[in-house]
């Protein structure tokens, strides 16, 4: 017996599939050291993809979009609502420079060392960034997958020796050399799962 297509309904049935969840720990924006706060972080995403025990899937890719958090706002959750049935066991996340911003990710806050005058910064990477990040997440017939994703940019930022970064109008800015090496080497490992 076929059911009356009147009452059913052409789109996914909502909640089901696979959520990704972006939470910053410190919170962004805000102090992240006792002498660096982040008003704000953006990261040009390439390609996000979760990898099932099944492989890759375009239903669970997303392509040329910003993760960023400021004052205005914080990244949406993305929503797989027609992710395969399987167990997802890596998220596949690049992050690299594309159209109309050139770089792969931009930082900006303030700074102030011990008995300096606050100061402005900005951190600009054009060196791409590849992420694997391994989860385990069982996706049931009819079901919801829950994939939690936390960054944490205390690490890199406490790295930086911010009296040796160039000032250029009035601006702490750090857009290469060994510094920006080393950062770029430590956000490899900023965003994890977070359990």
């Amino acid at each position: 017996m076929q059911p009356d297509s009147a009452i059913v309904p052409d789109v996914p049935v909502s909640g089901l599939g696979v959520s990704v969840t972006w939470n910053a720990d410190p919170a962004l924006p805000g102090s992240v050291t006792d002498k660096i706060t982040v008003s704000d972080a953006s990261f040009q995403v390439d390609h996000l993809q979760l990898l099932s025990d099944a492989g890759a899937d375009d239903r669970t890719t997303r392509s040329r979009y910003q993760l960023r958090w400021s004052s205005s706002m914080t990244p949406s959750n993305e929503m797989f609502p027609d992710a395969p049935v399987a167990v997802y066991q890596k998220i596949s996340l690049d992050i690299r420079p594309g159209f109309p911003l050139p770089y792969a990710y931009q930082i900006e806050g303030t700074w102030r060392g011990d008995g300096e005058e606050l100061k402005p910064f900005k951190i600009v990477d054009m060196s791409p960034l590849s992420i694997p990040i391994d989860c385990s997440v069982t996706l049931p017939a009819g079901g919801l997958g829950s994939i939690a994703i936390r960054v944490d940019l205390q690490d890199a930022l406490n790295s930086i020796d911010f009296t040796h970064v160039s000032e250029q109008d009035g601006m702490l800015l750090l857009n290469g050399g060994l510094q920006l090496a080393d950062f770029h080497d430590r956000m490899t490992h900023a965003f994890k799962l977070d359990d």
